[in-house]
């Protein structure tokens, strides 16, 4: 599978949205890539694994510069990147071994934490993201890449975009010419699976005996690496 690529735009701007496959909100119904993706995010294996291989793979095609300055999204608790690193900082990481950019993950900060946005409406989201984001003058002044020749931004998954608008707002008061791209795993809300069209999938109710209507979960397939990056590829639910 090609890399798949949309825009985002921002104050009269667009930039490039480079991305590898479809989510599927669990408010849509549970499928097992989606389901994995969520799993990346907790660096269980094989997906950390897998999507960090397809990212490494498919991103060849993108048209982004070597030696760009990296920076990732921060979760709604963080103000800024941990000592300990996750999921996105070890995707960063690779991405700036295998196509000689530079991830700097103390680059970005939060003005304070947030509030979980996945219930949020888009004005909401853009609401709770407004002057949120800045870049770390003291951090930047030490940079040996000053001022960058190219951002590239990353987070998970793309949902109303609310997050790197805010994200490229940071970028723009500090660079205001640098160009500046996107990645993002998955993109949201964008795809239903051709072969299960309607219908919740994956959680459903049942009335256990002497008891009331509980949620049950259908146990998902257990997947092999290969089998993951298979599905990724294909942007198969």
């Amino acid at each position: 599978m090609a890399l798949q690529q949309t825009f985002l735009s921002y104050n009269k701007e667009v930039y490039p949205h480079y991305y590898l496959c479809h989510y599927l909100p669990m408010s849509a119904g549970r499928d097992t890539l989606s389901h994995s993706l969520l799993k990346f995010k907790q660096s269980r294996q094989p997906d950390l694994e897998g999507w960090i291989d397809c990212a490494l793979e498919i991103l060849e095609d993108a048209p982004i510069p070597p030696g760009a300055t990296l920076v990732r999204a921060l979760h709604h608790h963080e103000t800024s990147i941990p000592d300990s690193p996750v999921a996105l900082d070890l995707l960063g990481q690779q991405l700036a071994a295998h196509f000689h950019h530079h991830y700097h993950p103390r680059l970005l900060r939060k003005a304070h934490p947030t509030l979980p946005v996945k219930a949020f409406s888009r004005p909401k989201r853009e609401e709770e993201m407004q002057d949120l984001y800045f870049i770390d003058p003291s951090y930047a002044a030490t940079l040996p890449e000053s001022p960058p020749d190219h951002w590239l931004v990353i987070d998970d998954i793309h949902t109303t975009g609310a997050t790197i608008r805010a994200i490229i707002g940071s970028i723009r008061q500090t660079y205001p010419l640098t160009p500046i791209s996107i990645f993002t795993l998955a993109r949201a809300g964008a795809v239903t699976p051709p072969e299960n069209p309607t219908g919740l999938k994956g959680k459903h109710y049942q009335l256990e005996q002497n008891r009331n209507w509980t949620v049950a979960e259908t146990p998902l397939p257990y997947y092999s690496l290969l089998q993951l990056k298979t599905m990724i590829r294909s942007d198969v639910f």
